[in-house]
């Protein structure tokens, strides 16, 4: 099992070096596809073996030892010999860098091919003298050529290579010195040009058949480049792009686990380490909202934190509700003898069972008090049939009680009241301490109509003005008319259910 494990870091680092390398091997490749193309136009397949030779010397032997020495930093970082830090600049200039090693070695081989016959070179010598103008734009366009398609496909490989190091080491760069634009321009400009220069070269230097195997030769030349150029172009500028779409959806989805890796130097690295940022932002904020709440209704905490003008307070709402209050019946003589820990871990039983089934009637929490609970209906969360919801969730509250044991005894009772009113939703406290709540003379009712299940002997009693309101008149049984504390006039209660 350790070997397994061991061994796939250790595939994946060869696997990452060794793509490097042949990242670095494409512009030989490219050189053996146009010295086969001269040599089928000219006739002369006796050229490709001393040609092949030079390039290996210097596109292989030489390419390879810059290659070795550009990687070898990175491979230390992924064998654990140094850190991201220590390593991120060469990181961040690799592509520019594998450029400049080409150009510098790619140059002089050119020119020895190209000049041979004026330096007196036969190994490997192109079959005619080359003219001074044709010689010149050959070098100069070869080698920028070779420089720029070096760029974008060792920048295709950095792309993976920096979604390696992201995926598996949780490494980013933050180095952006490049221009995504300047890119884009220098890869435009080229392709545009250089077979105009090519061809330009041609025509000032040559004429009769000679000019045509030269033209025929470049244009040829200029095509295949120009089909390498534009692959890896958009092998290294559209993946980017399209992960930066894609992790765009899915936050659209609201997924804030999504994070991207910073595959390039320039706008769109930049605009990847951004992103990520947003989405931190925006985890933190929903992690925010969902904590905050389960202290205070999720709604209440949607609505404050998506305040623009960032008061912290909600917008003062009066509506029409069905206000509950419940409490559970003997607790008192519960607590007598249990711990803190005790009354602790019956009190979440209690409320592990009440609050789910309010809230899938539709209900809101707005406050725990003691061993009970203040809930409302259709303020601050709209409900529409709000009373009957209410009346719905304290019957289901009993029969889910009933089947629910607490410390060890089989069920526990509860005593419910509910009243409907006008209610006001306020933040009301100081500029250091704020609390949403429901204020209202309904809801001082409902408080008293759950006392005065006592009184009836009852565990859920509701005012007529909640029966009425839930069409619920024929289901329950009216009780009478009772005075009820701290409000003005008699209160008509009903019985909800079965008798106690």
């Amino acid at each position: 099992m350790t070997a397994t494990t061991d061994a796939a870091p250790l595939a994946a680092s060869a696997s990452i070096e060794r793509r490097y390398y042949a990242a670095m091997a494409v512009p030989f490749a490219v050189d053996v596809i146009s010295d086969a193309v001269y040599a089928l136009i000219h006739q002369a397949p006796e050229i490709l073996f001393p040609t092949l030779v030079i390039a290996s010397c210097f596109l292989l032997v030489g390419v390879g030892l810059g290659a070795w020495w550009l990687i070898r930093p990175i491979m230390r970082f992924v064998s654990g010999e140094a850190s991201f830090e220590q390593i991120e600049p060469q990181l961040a200039r690799l592509p520019y860098n594998s450029a400049m090693v080409v150009g510098v070695l790619y140059t002089p081989m050119l020119t020895m091919r190209v000049l041979s016959h004026q330096l007196g070179i036969t190994f490997g010598a192109t079959l005619e003298p080359t003219q001074l103008a044709d010689a010149f734009a050959t070098i100069v366009v070869g080698s920028l050529f070779n420089v720029v398609l070096t760029y974008f496909v060792v920048s295709a490989y950095f792309d993976r290579l920096c979604e390696h190091l992201f995926r598996t080491h949780g490494v980013n760069m933050a180095t952006f010195h490049g221009r995504f634009r300047n890119k884009v321009a220098l890869a435009m400009v080229f392709l545009s040009i250089a077979g105009l220069i090519l061809l330009a070269a041609d025509i000032a230097s040559y004429s009769g058949a000679r000019l045509i195997r030269e033209a025929t030769s470049d244009i040829v030349l200029t095509l295949t480049g120009a089909a390498f150029v534009y692959y890896w172009i958009s092998q290294a500028l559209t993946r980017p792009i399209d992960r930066l779409d894609g992790g765009l959806r899915r936050v659209a989805d609201d997924d804030y686990t999504v994070r991207l890796p910073v595959t390039t130097n320039d706008e769109l690295g930049h605009a990847a380490s951004r992103f990520n940022q947003m989405v931190e932002g925006l985890a933190e904020r929903e992690y925010l909202r969902d904590t905050f709440g389960k202290y205070v209704s999720e709604s209440v905490a949607t609505a404050i934190l998506g305040d623009s003008g960032r008061s912290g307070r909600t917008v003062d709402t009066t509506a029409e509700a069905t206000l509950m209050f419940t409490d559970i019946e003997g607790f008192t003589g519960l607590s007598e003898g249990a711990t803190p820990t005790e009354i602790a871990a019956l009190l979440n039983t209690y409320l592990g069972t009440v609050v789910p089934v309010i809230q899938r009637h539709g209900g809101v929490v707005n406050n725990f008090i003691g061993d009970g609970l203040f809930a409302s209906f259709n303020l601050p969360l709209p409900l529409a049939n709000h009373a009957a919801a209410a009346v719905n969730a304290a019957l289901e509250i009993q029969q889910a009680l009933a089947a629910t044991p607490f410390a060890g005894k089989a069920g526990l009772r509860t005593r419910i009241g509910i009243n409907t009113g006008q209610v006001i939703g306020v933040t009301i406290g100081t500029e250091n301490r704020l609390s949403y709540t429901l204020l209202g003379d309904a809801v001082n009712v409902a408080s008293r109509i759950e006392q005065l299940n006592k009184k009836f002997g009852t565990t859920i009693l509701a005012a007529e003005s909640t029966v009425l309101a839930a069409s619920a008149v024929e289901a329950c049984e009216r009780l009478g008319v009772t005075d009820v504390r701290g409000h003005r006039g008699n209160v008509v209660v009903y019985r909800v259910g079965p008798p106690a």
